[in-house]
């Protein structure tokens, strides 16, 4: 049986985690277990870091917040609002992926898995947004890196290395993040029947334009009964782009876009309160509420979107019609697909096509079985996994923080 033990703070991590490298036992690290993501791995330790969990520094007007890891992020999202502002990298509830129910997690579970919504392709991914952190290494040594600002400096950026490496570096004891201020306003333009060509298109002429678009996505026919609000019709195609800033800007670039799509005949206006429900509900993948199938990520180029939802979503020929939405104006596909052998081959297809094309595929859900004898991430250079082996050995020297969550014996 695991023994699972709960430090509360960087010192008891720390000697914890001394402790397990002079004796060589294996720890797994979680916090709420709200993202059950990357490979299924086994250990004879847990470190539960739920105790280790505060507000340490909050500087609206400095425009950061420095919390502990083990801090629910959903109390962080409270505090923001209260002084009007938000994390810019639009934060991720995958609860509803996992469990079919809200579940944010902790802050230090998010940045562990580099976890950012859909305006990630206008503001950044979160490691942008991660200011500086103080982590426990694989010996049990502490460090830090970064501060409250952003500055022009020399030397390795440990803060984008850390985030999104699945705690297989350091386990994370505090971070500060760059908060910004609310946007005032938001509409979302939503065009109906477009494929998934005329889609494409239209992020690519929208993107080309100064209208700083921070939200663009499509839903195909067959994904979009979840999709229930008051002014959008969900029995066709939708295409959504979103707009935010003051009103008077954004009724302005609303206005330009009817004009820019002219042609396009049926659209409609999503205001304020709808526009803010639609991206939240996107951006917690919500159309996969609670699937027992497995879902992919994959982030690939926009020019090759079109090219692998016909292979992969929508291959009349082949009869497949997986559910699927693109995200992030062409650059990110949500698939899902069965657990069974086929899909398995759909999978290794998959990756040969992100090997050719310069993309990459992360699996976000899968069973167990999956999980532990299949891939979690694939990308198109072979030489990223032995580059991240020795990037692991240098942090982690015994292979002890979650060995094997990214890849089999790293």
């Amino acid at each position: 049986m695991t023994d699972i033990y709960r430090p509360n703070n960087q010192e008891e991590i720390s000697q914890f985690i001394y402790d397990c490298y002079e004796s060589n036992r294996p720890i797994e690290i979680i916090t709420f277990n709200s993202k059950p993501i990357g490979r299924s791995i086994q250990c004879s330790q847990t470190l539960d870091l739920s105790k280790n969990s505060g507000i340490v520094e909050y500087q609206p007007d400095e425009l950061y917040i420095k919390v502990k890891a083990g801090t629910p992020l959903i109390d962080i999202l409270e505090v923001l609002k209260s002084k009007n502002q938000m994390l810019g990298f639009e934060p991720v509830d995958l609860g509803y992926l996992y469990n079919g129910k809200p579940n944010y997690g902790s802050i230090g579970g998010v940045v562990s898995c580099n976890l950012s919504g859909p305006r990630r392709f206008k503001s950044g991914s979160l490691r942008d947004h991660l200011l500086g952190f103080t982590a426990v290494n694989g010996k049990g040594e502490c460090i830090k890196s970064g501060g409250t600002v952003v500055k022009n400096v020399t030397g390795y950026d440990l803060s984008k290395l850390l985030a999104g490496s699945y705690g297989t570096l350091s386990v994370l004891t505090e971070v500060t993040l760059k908060v910004v201020p609310k946007p005032e306003f938001s509409e979302t333009f939503v065009m109906y029947g477009l494929t998934p060509k005329e889609a494409l298109e239209v992020f690519s002429k929208v993107m080309k334009t100064s209208l700083e678009i921070s939200g663009a996505c499509h839903y195909p026919k067959n994904n979009i009964d979840f999709l229930r609000l008051n002014d959008l019709d969900n029995s066709r195609t939708i295409t959504a782009l979103r707009i935010e800033g003051p009103k008077n800007s954004v009724q302005e670039r609303i206005e330009s876009l009817n004009k820019i799509f002219k042609e396009v005949k049926e659209k409609t206006i999503l205001e304020i309160y709808q526009s803010d429900l639609f991206w939240k509900i996107s951006a917690n993948l919500e159309c996969f509420n609670n699937s027992p199938k497995i879902v992919a990520k994959i982030s690939l180029p926009p020019t090759e979107t079109t090219d692998f939802i016909s292979q992969f979503c929508e291959d009349e020929i082949m009869g497949i019609n997986n559910k699927y939405f693109v995200e992030w104006a062409g650059g990110l596909i949500f698939l899902e697909i069965g657990n069974e052998d086929p899909s398995y081959l759909i999978l290794e297809k998959m990756k040969k096509f992100c090997k050719e094309k310069s993309a990459h595929i992360m699996i976000m859900k899968a069973d167990n079985t999956f999980r532990t004898s299949g891939f979690f991430l694939s990308s198109s250079d072979e030489n990223i996994k032995t580059l991240a082996s020795k990037v692991k050995l240098s942090f982690d020297p015994k292979s002890i923080l979650n060995p094997g969550k990214i890849y089999a014996g790293i």
